[in-house]
């Protein structure tokens, strides 16, 4: 009996800090975004009076709310619910051991990147460093939706669904080569021959719709 007893008063006790927790990161959230306490109420359909118990940890929410204000403040509701330390359900461990040099072959990588993008933020060349801005980021994008489809990464981070969101950045990737082929080999003037022809013409106009769809200058 004394048993049941103590483990009804642990189960209580675990789920009053668990309340406690959830109240405090609610309240934290809104202020972090610097939000009144009304206009929040507002946006998430309930009263301002029992948002007030929520923060407050007076009361307990259902989990539709627990979904619907993880997807207002853009946060997981694991950390939400003060289960994870990550707000996007990212590896925080993981992140750490990267940063603290573990993963070398990750940090020679970033090391690398931080080097380009320096020499590419001092360079002269605009265009060609807007090419190379454009591109990189298009990169990244693939590898953090391969990360996301892999489910190392919140799928909640991206807008696009991931097999369009593959195709259409496969599309730009192709797209950013073809503008490097141009700033690679400017050799090419056109044709000396004399005689214009229709296929001249054709092709004259066909390059001018590439070079101003690419916006090369």
């Amino acid at each position: 009996m004394e048993n049941m007893l103590e483990k009804k008063m642990v189960t209580k006790q675990q789920k009053s800090e668990k309340l406690s927790k959830f109240a405090e990161i609610l309240s934290r959230l809104r202020k972090e975004r610097g939000i009144s306490q009304k206009k929040a109420a507002s946006d998430l359909g309930i009263s301002q009076a029992l948002l007030s118990h929520y923060e407050k940890g007076i009361r307990e929410c259902g989990l539709d709310f627990v979904i619907k204000c993880s997807e207002y403040y853009g946060v997981t509701t694991d950390y939400l619910l003060g289960v994870s330390d990550s707000r996007n359900g990212v590896d925080i461990a993981y992140i750490s051991a990267f940063e603290s040099g573990e993963g070398s072959s990750l940090q020679t990588l970033a090391q690398a990147s931080n080097i380009l993008l320096k020499m590419l933020a001092t360079s002269k060349d605009v265009s060609t460093g807007k090419c190379i801005n454009d591109y990189y980021t298009l990169c990244i994008y693939r590898g953090a939706l391969t990360m996301a489809k892999a489910g190392i990464l919140p799928k909640e981070l991206f807008k696009l669904d991931f097999n369009l969101g593959r195709e259409l950045v496969s599309a730009a990737m192709a797209i950013e080569d073809a503008r490097f082929v141009f700033i690679e080999d400017k050799s090419r003037t056109g044709t000396d021959l004399s005689e214009k022809t229709a296929l001249h013409s054709i092709i004259e106009n066909a390059e001018e719709h590439i070079l101003t769809s690419l916006y090369l200058e």
